[in-house]
């Protein structure tokens, strides 16, 4: 007996909880490709927007070079900061505006070109005046430091202060044959 034969040998109701029940699983079944599609259509379209991003990226690639062989030769390599004198000028700047932080030892990360020195700074119970003023020294003193990280909290004894912890990067740019001050 062949499965045409059988189903029709069940009675009217034993049809329709059959066809009920591979009408289900056909919807299951369904609803998976589909979805299975809509993942693909997605992931392509993803993929998509990131070759056409690279694209673009290289497409630049000339004015990239020529801007950076620009700023190289902008570059004042007697303007880097060695780990010490980083922590000095952060110091400096800070004592400027009346603020005493503590702060981290500083952590290198030697590079070919470049030396990155990472500095942690915490200013306890502060106003953000001097805060600000702090900031805007580092930024127009024309040191190479970058702000990585800025943490405010208020400060539970007095709400009008901040507790501040201040992440901060010194840049070194290495002599020689294949450092930055060498670069054409």
């Amino acid at each position: 007996m062949n499965v045409r034969e059988r189903f029709f040998r069940l009675s009217l109701r034993e049809r329709l909880i059959a066809l009920a029940l591979l009408v289900g699983l056909a919807l299951f079944w369904f609803s998976a490709v589909i979805g299975g599609l809509r993942e693909h259509v997605d992931q392509n379209e993803r993929t998509s927007a990131e070759l056409e991003f690279q694209q673009t990226i290289l497409s630049r690639e000339e004015s990239v070079e020529e801007e950076i062989a620009a700023r190289l030769k902008e570059m004042d390599a007697g303007r880097s900061l060695t780990a010490s004198s980083f922590v000095e000028s952060v110091d400096q700047f800070s004592r400027a505006v009346g603020l005493r932080p503590d702060i981290d030892p500083v952590e290198t990360m030697g590079g070919e070109m470049v030396s990155v020195h990472r500095l942690e700074l915490y200013f306890d119970d502060v106003a953000i005046v001097p805060l600000i003023d702090f900031i805007r020294r580092l930024e127009n003193d024309g040191l190479p430091v970058s702000i990585d990280e800025m943490l405010l909290a208020v400060n539970e004894r007095s709400p009008e202060r901040l507790d501040v912890t201040l992440r901060l990067a010194g840049f070194e740019f290495e002599p020689g044959p294949s450092g930055i001050a060498s670069a054409p």
